[in-house]
């Protein structure tokens, strides 16, 4: 990805996590990014049931950027921690086709 691609990421990505969590419950609750290689993993932060000192992490959603193609490709982790291809949005120029997709989670598998 280059310099562009960060940006957009950024912007599109970074701004959908800052919203979808409201201000009041941030002390609760959080969601983040982070890019590793080509893929931009959103992740959902919570206190530990036991300990609320210690942060827990859990993935909701991996964007998957494909060189070759130069398109986004949306994946969704199952309960067993592997991950598959979103089935009903097929790899896009937009990202933030992709983003409102894992917004409005008309599947159940992002949000539950």
């Amino acid at each position: 990805m280059n310099e562009l691609d960060h940006h957009r990421i950024s912007k599109e990505v970074g701004g959908f996590c800052e919203n979808r969590v409201p201000p009041d419950v941030r002390d609760q609750i959080k969601l983040f990014y982070k890019i590793r290689g080509n893929d931009v993993n959103i992740i959902e932060s919570r206190p530990h049931w036991q300990d609320k000192s210690i942060w827990t992490e859990m993935p909701i959603a991996k964007i998957r950027y494909l060189p070759k193609t130069m398109l986004w490709q949306l994946l969704w982790v199952r309960a067993s921690g592997k991950w598959q291809k979103y089935p009903d949005l097929e790899p896009c120029k937009d990202l933030k086709k992709i983003i409102t997709e894992i917004d409005k989670d008309p599947l159940h598998v992002f949000w539950g």
